[in-house]
């Protein structure tokens, strides 16, 4: 296949094509000036050669990934998890840049041997969240952004609101990565690998804020960060 001449950006998702928040990662890529390329069970792409990587949102992981018991009842999506850590552990041999997005930011952390909470409101105090369609959409709340960090440059300040669709959140922080984002109340936002160039995962959903531009910015580091 003829490489592009913008970058080839992987985004993992679920099989299912009626996802909205999975159309908005694929506009943010392009918008960004890369050309996203869709990555999921059905059609993994494993012989494509990709510039940079976006694991999106979506089901929990499956708890035993991290030591944990799965919750009964609860339809996992195994063959996502499995895509995903391979998509993941490809860009990492090869040093692409990587930017994981809520399910996608616990995602690395757990691959670096960290854990997650599996109920945020539980681990925390003041955790609980409005979760109805409206909130999901228009509710905010506040983290601080640890100064130095990769994000800190990207989004130029050290306060920034976002928006709030996760019940769980990282809890023992994987080997090599480190917290650059966290609420008032402790609850991790984001976390990064200070050794690489762009390596990167947010809880929020940034793909569902470009209106703004400092997440506009965040796609369009990952992009830049792939053209080199």
């Amino acid at each position: 296949m003829k490489k592009s001449k913008k970058p080839l950006i992987g985004y993992t998702c679920r099989d299912e094509m009626i996802d909205v928040l999975q159309w908005l990662i694929a506009l943010s890529i392009r918008l960004a000036g890369g050309t996203p390329v869709r990555l999921h069970p059905k059609s993994p792409k494993y012989n494509t050669q990709i510039d940079g990587l976006v694991i999106g949102g979506g089901t929990d992981l499956y708890p035993p990934l991290y030591k944990l018991d799965p919750k009964p009842d609860y339809e996992y999506d195994l063959e996502r998890d499995a895509l995903e850590i391979e998509w993941l552990q490809r860009a990492e041999r090869k040093n692409l840049p990587v930017l994981g997005i809520c399910r996608g930011a616990q995602l690395i952390n757990v691959r670096r041997g960290g854990s997650l909470h599996m109920d945020v409101a539980k681990a925390y105090e003041n955790a609980e969240y409005p979760s109805n369609l409206f909130a999901r959409i228009f509710f905010r709340k506040s983290m601080n952004v640890m100064d130095s960090s990769t994000l800190s440059k990207i989004f130029k300040s050290k306060r920034v609101s976002v928006n709030s669709m996760h019940k769980q959140a990282i809890d023992k922080v994987g080997k090599g990565l480190v917290t650059c984002a966290k609420e008032d109340n402790g609850v991790v936002q984001a976390i990064e690998d200070p050794d690489k160039e762009f390596f990167i995962g947010v809880q929020f959903h940034p793909e569902a804020m470009t209106y703004k531009k400092r997440f506009r910015n965040l796609f369009e580091n990952l992009v830049r960060s792939a053209k080199s």
